[in-house]
């Protein structure tokens, strides 16, 4: 009869599992069991060690690769990740995780705080308004521009005389601001300025409040300012079609002055002609309302505004000392009716009174005549059935249904005129 001992390991057939790999201590504990089974008179062995269980046996070739390497690990992980994110997405009802508190971004200080005049207090906009004169001045310096009057220079370190005579720059007008030769002046003329003035404390300093702040960027858009400035008045003599363009909006900025200087002048003389007349003149001056007053006709051809001139001149009886005195045409709104056009009239002998009651001015004279020409403009804004020259209607407005439709008309007369 043969003895089976489970803790030797037995060899077996082909078609029997491996036997457990034991480490020598296992073995030689084998060892004894078996010489006390031969010989029972031999010490009792000690109890084995810890064997490990046999697990199942499988072939090899159907089992399963144990790979666990660090990739696969972390591409299941991700696979994981998004089937949570599509469940919270489709399901409304999972909880949701903790939520990451976002830090504020701290703002970063403004690069400006003179830039614009809006906003700021008395004390800024006098320095302000210093600092760009001394920028202005030393732009010109720099670049050698003709020296422009300053009525309200503060000290004589707006000069240019005196500082240390430096290489005269160009601007390149042709290019923006932000050409390479126009920034390096710019930063020419900010990093003089600045040296001078951001210290109080500095025997150049000499803004009018040492507490008032301002930036180095301050000063390099002050000199992109005046470069602006310059390079208009540059395009002008340089490019005709720029330069004609500019002539006519200087010359619109002229009559609109003058349209609001007479409007201002007749406001004044409102509670006299009240006084006079009884009732309240004031719906007939609107800016837009008031006559063109012109130097000379709108053209370029030289002899027709010598002509224009002459004429002036003459129909002022001007003496030989007062040739250069100016002398404006008055060219009246066509739509206006005689009424609207003697209520102006009594305005201006009213303000031409309160003129003549006033001690002189030291100004120049200015003549205003008349040759009865009138301008055929479409009044702006709602007028009166008064203010409108029924033969100026019927001549330039009916039949056009355009006009007729643009016109806009009061159905009443303001009380004290027309048939009120």
């Amino acid at each position: 009869m043969a003895y089976y001992n489970s803790s030797i390991p037995t060899t077996g057939g082909p078609n029997d599992p491996q036997p457990p790999q034991l480490s020598p201590e296992q073995w030689a504990h084998a060892y004894r069991q078996f010489q006390y089974q031969l010989n029972p008179q031999l010490p009792t062995p000690p109890p084995p060690p810890h064997l490990p269980l046999p697990g199942p046996v499988i072939d090899p070739a159907l089992q399963p690769s144990q790979d666990t390497s660090t990739d696969q690990r972390l591409d299941a992980l991700e696979r994981e990740v998004e089937l949570l994110r599509a469940e919270k997405r489709t399901n409304p009802e999972t909880p949701a995780g903790p939520s990451k508190k976002r830090r504020k971004k701290q703002q970063k200080p403004s690069l400006y705080i003179l830039r614009h005049s809006t906003g700021l207090s008395k004390e800024q906009n006098r320095v302000r308004g210093q600092l760009m004169k001394k920028v202005k001045t030393e732009g010109m310096r720099l670049t050698g521009r003709t020296t422009e009057p300053d009525s309200e220079a503060d000290d004589e370190s707006d000069s240019p005389t005196t500082r240390t005579p430096h290489p005269v720059m160009s601007y390149n007008f042709a290019a923006t601001v932000e050409d390479p030769i126009n920034v390096k002046i710019f930063n020419r003329i900010a990093d003089l300025i600045w040296t001078e003035q951001h210290d109080p404390k500095s025997a150049t300093f000499s803004l009018a409040h040492a507490d008032v702040l301002f930036t180095r960027e301050d000063l390099v858009e002050f000199a992109k300012t005046n470069f602006r400035s310059w390079k208009t008045k540059w395009r002008g003599k340089n490019d005709p079609e720029v330069a004609q363009r500019q002539a006519k909006a200087a010359q619109k900025d002229r009559q609109d002055l003058r349209k609001k200087e007479l409007k201002a002048n007749r406001i004044k003389a409102v509670p006299e002609y009240k006084k006079k007349f009884k009732h309240d003149p004031i719906c007939v001056l609107e800016t837009d309302w008031m006559s063109d007053e012109i130097s000379g006709p709108d053209t370029d051809d030289e002899d027709t505004k010598a002509d224009h001139r002459r004429r002036l001149v003459k129909a002022a009886r001007l003496g030989p000392l007062q040739q250069n005195d100016d002398v404006w045409e008055v060219v009246r709104p066509g739509f206006q009716s005689l009424e609207m056009s003697q209520t102006k009239d009594d305005l201006d002998k009213i303000v031409k009174e309160q003129r003549d009651n006033k001690p002189k001015r030291v100004r120049g004279r200015v003549t205003r005549i008349s040759f009865g020409n009138t301008h055929d403009r479409l009044p702006a804004g709602t007028i009166y059935p008064f203010m409108l020259s029924q033969s100026w209607y019927d001549e330039h407005i009916e039949g056009n249904e355009e006009l007729e439709n643009e016109m806009k008309m009061y159905t009443k007369d303001p009380k004290g005129f027309g048939d009120s």
